[in-house]
């Protein structure tokens, strides 16, 4: 085993199969986060606050990104270039939407590196890292939108959307990955 293989894929540097993997999940993603920020924009500006809790699949490209190239920086990197391509696509939220990135990215990096997700990726990881994600990206749409006079409904959407981007995006990682695993690509 050479000093190479025995250091922790974490603080190796981003090598050429890593940043092809990143710009694929970006673009993919991209494209993914601009059609379902569509149908968010539309069921938030109907039901506010507790609208776009049920969508919880915003967080599935950066958090596929931590599972798969387990690194340091990889998931808040992946977050921000999907949702810059995302502003181009025509996200209903424009420019904003990096915000989201930023703040997804904040959220779900912070997670794999105190559940020490990067060396040791598990269920556990991706749903507490696609759920904190998703509230970090909440706080940035409560100030965004002005949802001031909606605060019950903001602090009652929380917990629901935790849950729902745990489950949707958490969940998803899980079984791409796995099943990857269990195809030998990864």
């Amino acid at each position: 085993m050479t000093s190479a293989d025995s250091t922790p894929p974490s603080s190796r540097t981003f090598g050429v199969r890593d940043v092809v993997l990143i710009a694929i999940i970006c673009a993919v993603s991209a494209v993914l986060y601009a059609g379902l920020g569509q149908v968010w924009a539309a069921i938030t500006a109907a039901g506010g606050p507790l609208g776009g809790v049920v969508i919880g699949l915003f967080q599935f490209g950066h958090v596929l990104a931590g599972a798969l190239i387990r690194k340091r920086g990889v998931v808040f990197i992946t977050s921000i270039l999907s949702t810059v391509i995302q502003s181009f696509l025509g996200d209903p939220a424009g420019v904003y939407v990096i915000g989201w990135g930023l703040t997804h990215g904040i959220g779900a990096e912070l997670v794999f590196n105190i559940m020490n997700g990067f060396r040791n990726p598990r269920l556990s990881v991706y749903a507490v890292a696609s759920g904190v994600a998703a509230i970090f990206g909440h706080f940035f749409s409560y100030y965004l939108y002005g949802w001031d006079a909606a605060l019950w409904m903001f602090v009652i959407s929380i917990p629901l959307l935790f849950f729902f981007s745990a489950l949707e995006s958490g969940g998803l990682v899980y079984l791409v990955k796995k099943g990857l695993d269990r195809a030998g690509i990864t």
